[in-house]
């Protein structure tokens, strides 16, 4: 066999049915899989779903076979019970197998008795065009079932897809890696053909595994598997076994000598080892904001967008620093990969240390800390083994001394960046022809820098758009959340649908919504009757989830979490009017005043039968005020006198505004401009706003609390500062990923 046939044929599998496991042209194999973690096989959805909705579920085995070497050297076959775990996309229930499968087209099977298996290296980057791939796996496509590979090249992607070119996949074949011949690592999951093309799944595919409906569970399977994976190297480097492994493999590989990062196969592999021994990162924002931070201290410069990426684990955050460049006049640059891993790991365990004291086992922790230490000072830059030992300082000592971490590093290579701000901007455009309004979700960096998340040119009708933005939401937050900070949402909205009910949105699909007995039906009008858009608040996944049992902030009403405010879509998409600058100015001075919107009292709350008059009837009123003055509403604002009086407080500059957007009683209005003057006083300015918004929702959500407070009402608040982002600022791509290693 060749090298790399060495390297594989421990590791590839054939997945069918319970029985004696001898596949012919006539009985049910159904694909190829390849193990990825002791125990653990990675395939396709579709291979897996031949078995029907049963082992899509979990719920009914499936065979596994694969090949072992005795100490003779002499192959033998060994089978297993397989079970799906992770299933992307998973059928609901009674849904028939799909055909063709959905991308991204991967199981992950728990295989009973494969502990002692030898396990393919996962590359962490997306691979290049026209690399030289070579495809593995089971057929019996000639007649006879066997083990069949065969050469190519990636010509290209299309979003979800990896193209092959060459040699075209062979029936029997789905399932089985796709290996980039120049660096021994599986790049791509075989998926089956295209009219004349291959097409393959990227590994990189493997955030999409864990369901949004499951909740955690899946995240931690997946972060489990890939621990187990990473551990499983770091073991094979110390093993005395002649048969293949990767970094043995690869040290080999002519495009790898010398690494011109300096980060060959067996750092990478221990890097990636002491990573996988560190408490998980808690999401994704903390893993791509620390990339981030690490590349703005070894360049010297602040970037301009975070790189997005559904990171689930510490070492994918160690792959995203691959490929970097210090900045030098005239362009081109020194590769800084070394130096910005080695600081990247430091910043990770110092962070351990701060946040998880106690989870790791401290000499554990101490081999990492002397390990990094270590290659920091063999490294050719002094600055880097300053800044690494300067973070590990306590770290290494010994486990009685309570791995206190130093407070500062001592001599960072650069000035270490303050910490970024991001949050959330979801923009729903006027409805099209069709009644559709086209939305996009943004990720803000420290209210200038604007990087795409997810939209939808054709738009959802307006009762939709909760289902619609539910996942690039969750996305988008994952993102946004790091450290202290929880990403505020900023929804930029037509002025007929102010009065969505976003803060009471959730992220967990198909979370239970009962109706508030204390606002009736949990029907809503955007309007004060006149309005002729009527939405339910059942199926936009709206109401507080009251399972004790489940915890989980996805279950949380949006607002009741985090600030939530509605921002005028129309306006920002011209430059800011002098008005709108001056208004915005006073509101962020303070301290804020009160002032009815209509200019009527509070008690006389909005009649029915008052009509506004004339083109702008409220706009002389809202000019009059006092820079600092919030016109406060008590109804909804979406149509009738409360959409005019919106326009009118929009035309005049306000950059603040607070309204109630449920229907109600005259008489409660007094108790709402109560409340409403309350949360202004204690707020003081604009930029304290938000949060007491946020503290008298949660008040408002709690039936008890609200009544024996006598509160009232669903608050909605316009936050609207201009130049956030700044006027014509252009939107940030994600840098391109550097050429691919293993």
């Amino acid at each position: 066999m060749s090298a790399f046939d060495e390297l594989v044929r421990p590791s590839l599998a054939r997945i069918g049915a319970p029985g004696d496991g001898y596949a012919t042209d006539r009985d049910a194999y159904w694909g190829s899989g390849f193990f990825i973690a002791p125990g653990w096989l990675l395939t396709c959805a579709h291979v897996v779903g031949k078995g029907g909705a049963a082992v899509c579920r979990g719920e009914d085995a499936l065979r596994v076979t694969w090949e072992e070497r005795t100490a003779a050297g002499d192959p033998r076959e060994r089978t297993g019970t397989g079970t799906a775990v992770l299933l992307a996309p998973r059928p609901g229930p009674g849904e028939p197998p799909r055909d063709p499968w959905p991308f991204p087209d991967l199981a992950l099977v728990r295989v009973a008795g494969a502990d002692d298996v030898r396990c393919l290296w996962l590359s962490d980057r997306e691979p290049a065009a026209r690399a030289p791939v070579g495809l593995y796996g089971w057929s019996v496509q000639t007649g006879e079932l066997g083990v069949r590979h065969a050469t190519g090249e990636l010509t290209g992607s299309d979003a979800r897809a990896l193209l092959l070119g060459g040699s075209l996949p062979i029936g029997g074949l789905s399932g089985g890696p796709v290996l980039d011949l120049r660096y021994g690592a599986v790049v791509g999951v075989i998926k089956g053909r295209r009219r004349e093309e291959g097409v393959a799944v990227p590994v990189t595919a493997l955030h999409e595994l864990p369901d949004p409906r499951e909740g955690r569970a899946g995240t931690d399977v997946l972060r489990e598997v890939l621990r187990a994976h990473d551990l499983h190297h770091v073991r094979l480097l110390d093993d005395p076994s002649p048969y293949a492994h990767w970094t043995a493999l690869r040290a080999g590989l002519p495009a790898l000598a010398p690494p011109a990062t300096g980060i060959g196969a067996e750092l990478r592999a221990r890097l990636y080892g002491h990573l996988a021994e560190l408490p998980p990162p808690v999401g994704a924002g903390e893993v791509v904001h620390l990339v981030e931070e690490v590349k703005e201290q070894v360049r010297g410069e602040r970037l301009r967008s975070l790189v997005l990426r559904d990171v689930r684990t510490w070492r994918e955050g160690a792959a995203l620093l691959h490929g970097l460049r210090t900045l030098e006049p005239g362009g081109g640059g020194t590769l800084v990969d070394l130096d910005a891993v080695l600081l990247y790991a430091a910043k990770a365990v110092r962070r351990a240390v701060r946040d998880h004291p106690g989870a790791v086992d401290p000499a554990r922790l101490s081999a990492f800390a002397h390990w990094l230490a270590w290659q920091a000072d063999g490294h050719r830059h002094w600055a880097v083994g300053e800044a690494v030992r300067a973070l590990l300082e306590g770290v290494g000592a010994p486990a009685g001394d309570g791995f206190r971490p130093a407070a500062e590093p001592a001599a960072p290579p650069a000035t270490a960046p303050p910490g970024t701000r991001t949050d959330v901007l979801v923009k729903v455009g006027a409805p099209m022809y069709d009644g559709r309004y086209p939305w996009t979700v943004q990720l803000i960096h420290d209210g200038l820098d604007v990087t795409p998340v997810d939209a939808d040119d054709r738009g959802a009708r307006a009762e939709d758009l909760a289902g619609a933005l539910r996942a690039p939401l969750a996305r988008a937050l994952g993102q946004g959340d790091h450290d202290e900070h929880l990403a505020a949402i900023e929804v930029f909205l037509p002025r007929a649908l102010f009065d969505l009910p976003v803060d009471e949105w959730q992220l967990l699909p198909d979370a239970p919504a009962p109706p508030d007995p204390a606002y009736g039906s949990g029907r809503w009008t955007a309007g004060d009757g006149g309005g002729d858009a009527d939405f339910a608040a059942d199926g936009l996944g709206t109401g507080l989830d009251v399972d004790d049992d489940l915890v989980d902030e996805r279950s949380m009403p949006l607002g009741m979490r985090r600030s939530v405010v509605i921002r005028d879509v129309r306006r920002n998409a011209r430059p800011p009017a002098p008005e709108w600058r001056k208004r915005w100015r006073g509101a962020v001075r303070g301290p804020l005043a009160h002032e009815p919107l209509h200019g009527r009292s509070p008690a006389e709350g909005h009649p029915a039968q008052v009509r506004p008059s004339g083109r702008y009837p409220y706009y002389g009123a809202l000019s009059a005020m006092d820079d600092t003055s919030v016109p406060v509403y008590c109804g909804p604002v979406g149509s009738g006198e409360g959409q005019a009086a919106m326009k009118d407080a929009l035309m005049a500059g306000h950059s603040v505004v607070l309204w109630r957007r449920d229907r109600h009683d005259h008489d409660e209005c007094r108790d709402f401009h109560r409340q409403v003057a309350h949360v202004l006083g204690t707020a003081r300015s604009a930029e304290g706003l938000p949060e007491q918004v946020r503290d008298l929702r949660i008040s408002l959500y709690d039936p008890d609390t609200a009544r024996e407070r006598g509160l009232r009402g669903k608050l909605a608040a316009l936050v609207d500062p201009p130049d956030r982002p700044p006027y014509a600022a252009e939107t940030m791509r994600p840098p391109p990923l550097a050429a691919p290693g293993g």
